[in-house]
């Protein structure tokens, strides 16, 4: 598989991987905390991870597929932020930290998703960047809001 298909294909792995974690926390979470302790990290680690990915792995067709110019310095910059994300995700799971640590990290991600959009929604105007990726990444990160924030409501209004 080329570094270009495998960018395309992290685009797809996203919404398939949320959908598999919504499954799997409604299966074996028995009440909104323990739904939320699965379904928030694993999606952080998922959408963070892959981005860290792409930008520390694929790099030059990661930047091909949104229409941005290949940044290395950047690029590396945003991969570890990204990665570090990620990993702290893994570790609010693995160790339990409990419903406030899961609320931390879905909220630090989703604020950078938004931020995020809110570039490429920028781009896409100003640029006249019309690939496919600027103009549905606002979208998109509507919908993950809509998605996780009332998972994270529930689990955190729970006594």
């Amino acid at each position: 598989m080329t570094k270009q298909n495998l960018a395309v294909f992290m685009e797809w792995l996203r919404p398939v991987g949320i959908g598999l974690a919504f499954v799997v926390a409604s299966f074996l979470g028995h009440d909104a905390i323990s739904r939320f302790h699965i379904l928030g990290p694993f999606v952080v680690v998922l959408m963070s991870g892959t981005v860290a990915f792409e930008s520390l792995v694929l790099g030059e067709a990661a930047s091909v597929k949104i229409g941005y110019a290949p940044n290395h310095a950047y690029q590396v910059q945003s991969g570890l932020a990204n990665a570090a994300t990620a990993v702290t995700a893994l570790l609010v799971y693995a160790l339990d930290w409990g419903r406030h640590a899961d609320a931390t990290i879905v909220t630090a991600m989703l604020m950078f998703f938004s931020f995020s959009a809110a570039n490429h929604a920028a781009s896409a105007i100003m640029e006249r960047d019309s690939k496919p990726v600027n103009l549905l990444r606002p979208a998109l990160s509507l919908v993950l809001i809509g998605f996780l924030l009332p998972a994270m409501i529930q689990a955190l209004s729970q006594p």
